[in-house]
């Protein structure tokens, strides 16, 4: 009795025992996530005919095995995973199978238990999909081919034929099974100088019979898989950091924990070097063992990189139990009692640690139980939730009757454009868009600008794990309507893209939302991605607003993704701020991508003649009526305060502080005031302390305003204003700002430079010299040139100097951009006939090479990037003649 009881077969029996208790742990504790609702989907069919048919992506066998259970078991969270912890159960006997066949008992013991406390096959063990089913068949067919290398018999044969076919029908991934079985057989009769063991005849016709059995799927579904699930094309990149993640992925449950939790990846480290010293490599069988699991994964990567699709760790479970038979191969082998425990010891607490790290929410599953339940307790009858997939949602499916949710569900079809959708939308009732992270399905944010257009609130949000909503009120209002445009943007000389349709604005009220798509045409390849950020300007062209948004195609590909001459569009969404007045504002936007050209490509003006960073959209009309009152929204001023101004005006925020400013004189003040009232708004002063100069700041509206009143205003402190403190006070002398003023001393004696210049930038100055301190430089280091301007008037406008560098083609290398003198001394503050020191960096791009080099140097608007036009000619740059040459 007492050897009965230590016989294998009892301590596999323990070990299925604790495994099972393992994989019921927590196993409703999940909400159904987006894949698991195709599974429920299936599930539920009336017939096997309707669940094998029920998912378009994915081979049939496991739904039917799934629809079979059901009928028997429901369909609760419960019994949707059970299939898949008994499968998951039945991969640790499997691979005792395996390992003892190979190398022995004590091996198969190994196996088992490290099978059992593996992360990645518990976590399959607990999901409602097919990726245990998977492993069992792989092993199966495994065991199978092992078994004709030593001794064919008709069994075996019938087995792994039949293991291949299941395996066909189990997933897409399942080709690279049968591809890794006929390689390592190809590889074996060249081992053994012999095709007849086994039978090549057999196999070829085995093989044949298989395919046979395959083709109808193959050629009504898996030939369309890389355009039936995605519309974004992903495939994995091949590189160190990518194999560091399938290592770890073999010792961590949830894909999204890889390279996250810093303990799995030190552990998993360990474990990378314990397992090359342990496993016995001069093992002929062993090679052959590990060779299956290289073939496998080169196998899944040269798969997943034809289908585009990303790498995840579910697709390694089937390769995972030949890894540990290889790992209890060598523990076996391990001489030191002590020493075996150890390594058992390492996986064990791996395990336990990827457990514990499982349970944080961010490495769960998506939470669509908790957004369904917001549905319910938020939304009624006459609201409408969208929602994006390929195919119906059937994870909020799931969950939507469960629930007793009232509202309606529609489900967007992936990929498709603004024409395609807008007949979808509901015409009444209130809208909750269902983000879901996974999903790229609306990358350029197409539903978030049509939804909000028109919108007086912001949508409320609710977050939960995986996903989020926007609940959009029912004011919107349909999209004005698009005309055609031709706006050409470069960079350097190189058309890139060409504006060829942009939305009108329409007549509203401050406090409602504006959607803005704009269109573009690829004018050349792409390697960046474009963004369009639209600008909305007050009357003193300072920026009030702005949004971002992508350049797309339906299908959500970007600029570096398509062919020369895509049609892509950005949808940016426009809020004014908080109490914006009524009047008219202009609209600009600018391309740009956040890598090579953060700051814009250049556009050139409608007659082609002139450069600049910013293209009129045009004119926002705005007329008196906002209610910010009611709004949701809040003013982003940063000092609150609540001032009686008169009867009818209190003064409730503006964007000044109380600690004393720092300032120059020249200087310019920018100040913001929220108003709340109907009455006249009050002229400000800005005052010296010892009253020797004062300025007055009026009102920038005159018109009738809402009842809550944004109010922008600039002053200049005086050119010859002295040293001192200055204050800026209500008419009722309450001080809301204070300023201490630096007196900037003028240059009026022309500094030395080692190159005398003429040249004049009309309106602002003269470029009277050039500082160069060396004529030959190196690419790795920034070349430093001194400017030296004299001012001939006091602009209006603040410039920005750029200074550039160009190749004997004209492109350009190394660039500076700035206010002169590194931001000190705008050409607002600049006093006729003196000189300023202007110094610049300009630091070398991608493009600079050893060679000649020329310099040119201009001036641009700061707001717009409009360049100043030299002459009739319209040349915007100044050629300095100087000679440049770059090591």
């Amino acid at each position: 009795m007492r050897n009965l009881l230590y016989s294998a077969h009892w301590r596999m029996v323990v070990i299925l025992l604790i495994a099972f208790a393992g994989r019921l742990y927590r196993l409703q504790s999940q909400s159904i996530w987006f894949d698991e609702g195709w599974s429920a989907f299936a599930a539920v069919q009336p017939t096997l005919r309707d669940a094998i048919t029920a998912d378009p992506t994915n081979p049939p066998l496991y739904y039917t095995l799934l629809n079979i259970s059901t009928s028997g078991f429901g369909d609760s969270v419960f019994a949707l995973r059970i299939i898949s912890v008994f499968l998951g159960l039945l991969v640790i006997p499997l691979s005792y199978q395996l390992a003892h066949r190979l190398f022995g008992k004590s091996t198969g013991l190994y196996a088992a238990l490290l099978a059992t406390f593996s992360p990645l096959l518990l976590w399959a063990s607990q999901e409602a999909r097919m990726y245990s089913l998977l492993a069992v068949l792989t092993l199966i067919a495994a065991i199978a081919w092992h078994q004709l290398i030593n001794r064919e018999y008709l069994l075996a044969w019938i087995i792994l034929w039949s293991s291949e076919l299941a395996l066909l029908y189990a997933h897409n991934t399942g080709p690279v099974i049968v591809l890794w079985l006929n390689m390592v057989t190809f590889l074996f009769w060249i081992h053994r100088h012999s095709p007849h063991h086994p039978s090549w005849r057999l196999w070829m016709v085995g093989q044949i019979a298989v395919g046979l059995f395959w083709s109808p799927w193959f050629i009504t579904r898996f030939l369309d898989l890389q355009q039936a699930n995605s519309t974004v094309n992903s495939p994995p990149q091949i590189n160190f950091a990518l194999f560091s993640r399938i290592w770890q992925a073999f010792w961590t449950g949830p894909w999204e924990m890889v390279g996250h939790v810093d303990t799995i990846v030190a552990l998993s480290g360990i474990a990378l070097v314990i397992a090359v010293i342990i496993i016995p490599w001069r093992q002929a069988t062993i090679r052959w063992l590990m060779l299956h699991v290289g073939i496998s994964i080169f196998g899944l990567l040269l798969g997943l990189t034809i289908l585009g699709n990303e790498m995840h760790g579910r697709y390694q479970v089937m390769i995972t139990p030949f890894l540990l038979v290889a790992i209890g191969a060598g523990i076996a082998r391990t001489r030191l009692v002590q020493f075996r425990l150890v390594i058992l010891g390492l996986f064990g607490l791996i395990f336990f640690v990827s457990l514990q790290a499982a349970q944080n929410p961010l490495y769960g599953h998506d939470d669509t139980r908790a957004i369904v339940d917001y549905y319910r307790a938020s939304l009624n009858a006459d609201d409408t939730v969208l929602a994006w997939s390929y195919a119906d949602r059937y994870e909020l499916a799931y969950y939507w009757d469960r629930m007793n949710v009232t509202a309606n569900r529609v489900t967007l079809p992936e990929g498709a454009d603004f024409d395609t959708i807008q007949p979808l939308l509901p015409e009444s009732g209130r809208v909750a868009l269902n983000v879901w992270y996974t999903q790229r399905a609306d990358f350029r944010g197409m539903m978030s600008c049509i939804l909000g257009h028109g919108t007086r609130n912001v949508p409320e949000k609710f977050v939960t794990y995986g996903m989020e909503n926007q609940l959009y009120d029912a004011d919107r209002s349909p999209l004005a309507e698009r005309h055609s445009a031709e706006f050409t943007f470069l960079d350097g000389f190189t058309t890139i893209a060409q504006v060829t349709a942009i939305t009108e604005f329409p007549v509203s009220t401050a406090d409602r939302a504006v959607c803005v798509p704009v269109e573009i045409r690829t004018l050349t390849t792409l390697d960046v991605d474009l963004k369009a950020v639209v600008i909305v300007r007050n009357h003193l062209h300072q920026e009030i607003a702005r949004a971002d948004a992508v350049f797309a195609q339906a299908d959500q590909r970007t600029s570096s993704q398509v062919v020369v001459g895509s049609m892509l569009t950005a949808f940016p969404l426009l809020r004014l701020p908080y109490g914006t007045p009524p009047g008219e504002y202009d609209v600009v936007m600018r391309i740009y991508d956040e890598t090579r050209m953060p700051s814009g490509y250049d556009v050139l003006s409608a007659d082609g003649t002139q450069r600049t960073k910013d293209l009129l959209l045009g004119q926002w009309h705005v007329v008196p009526g906002a209610s910010w009152s009611t709004t949701n929204r809040e003013t982003d001023l940063p000092s609150a305060v609540d001032l009686l101004v008169n009867d009818s005006l209190r003064l409730i925020a503006h964007n000044m502080t109380q600690e004393t400013t720092q300032s120059v004189n020249g200087g310019m003040i920018n100040p913001a005031f929220l108003w709340r009232g109907d009455g006249a708004l009050p002229e400000l002063l800005l005052q010296a302390e010892d009253e020797s100069w004062q300025i007055i700041i009026p009102p920038s509206i005159d018109s009738p305003h809402d009842d809550v009143t944004l109010d922008w205003r600039n002053a200049q402190i005086p050119l010859d204003a002295p040293a001192g403190d200055a204050f800026v006070k209500l008419p009722n002398g309450a001080i809301i700002a204070r300023y201490h003023i630096e007196e900037l001393p003028a240059i009026y004696e022309r500094p030395d430079v080692d190159l005398l210049l003429d040249d004049v930038i009309p309106g602002v100055g003269t470029l009277e010299g050039l500082r160069i301190h060396e004529e030959s430089f190196r690419l790795e280091t920034p070349l430093e040139v001194t400017l030296l301007w004299r001012a001939d008037e006091t602009p209006d406008e603040s410039y920005t100097v750029f200074a550039q560098l160009l190749n004997q083609d004209g492109i350009l290398i190394a660039q500076s951009d700035s206010i002169p003198a590194q931001g000190t001394r705008p050409t607002t503050g600049w006093r006729r006939g003196e000189y300023i020191i202007d110094t610049h960096q300009l630091r070398f791009n991608d493009n600079a090479a050893p060679g000649p080099a020329t310099l040119i140097v201009g001036m641009y608007e700061s707001i717009s990037g409009t360049r100043v036009i030299l002459d009739e000619s319209g040349t915007d740059f100044l050629s300095l003649p100087v000679q440049i040459e770059i090591r």
